[in-house]
């Protein structure tokens, strides 16, 4: 099966609502009966969790979650790029799509849409140089469009069928469910060292 590479819209790690989300869970896994974290367990978690495998499982649900409620089929995770320094860009998603799979998202998109995508993704100014054409007509056959091309179908296809997409609300599931947690736990070396240290405090703090 000949598959393409296309790349997912997502703000990525750095500053975004994503990254708070994290944040979010591994307070509430070291916090007391009020809320409050303790400042020690997650200092030490922060410092020794492997975020960088944390993330990928994020984004690898990120993705599922995506593609399943946009309607993208048979899609799979290929991987995600995080910048060495986020200066200029942020952390990027990709997945694997079967040929026949594009060629139904392309019949299924407007030409509107992908007019206004490609006009707002691909059109150079101040700060900015594309080394795409806005003109998507140009860019040949669908086949043969790269991640980035095959991102602004994927945006347009969303602007048809969902408008605006909140990316937060994607995540709600993995949330509600403790995904986030069991993933920085899965990552954190001596985190039941940890979580016996919390309890404890948990405990003292009833007596008290």
């Amino acid at each position: 099966m000949h598959m393409l590479l296309a790349a997912l819209p997502f703000t990525g790690f750095y500053g975004s609502q994503h990254d708070a989300e994290l944040d979010y869970a591994m307070e509430a896994m070291f916090s007391n009966d009020r809320g409050e974290p303790n400042p020690g367990l997650t200092d030490r978690v922060s410092s020794t969790c492997q975020w960088s495998a944390v993330r990928r499982a994020y984004a690898r649900e990120f993705v599922e979650t995506f593609c399943e409620e946009v309607g993208i089929h048979h899609a799979r995770f290929e991987s995600m790029d995080s910048p060495k320094f986020y200066n200029f860009e942020t952390d990027r998603v990709f997945i694997e799509l079967p040929l026949e799979e594009v060629q139904r998202i392309m019949r299924e998109t407007s030409t509107d849409s992908l007019d206004q995508v490609a006009g707002e993704r691909h059109t150079s100014r101040s700060g900015f140089i594309s080394f795409y054409s806005p003109d998507w007509g140009t860019w040949g056959d669908v086949t043969t469009w790269d991640h980035n091309q095959l991102q602004t179908l994927v945006e347009a296809h969303v602007r048809d069928t969902q408008g605006e997409l909140e990316e937060a609300r994607l995540m709600e599931n993995a949330r509600g469910n403790g995904r986030l947690e069991d993933w920085i736990a899965d990552n954190t070396p001596g985190i039941d060292r940890l979580c016996r240290i919390q309890d404890y405090l948990r405990a003292r703090e009833a007596r008290a």
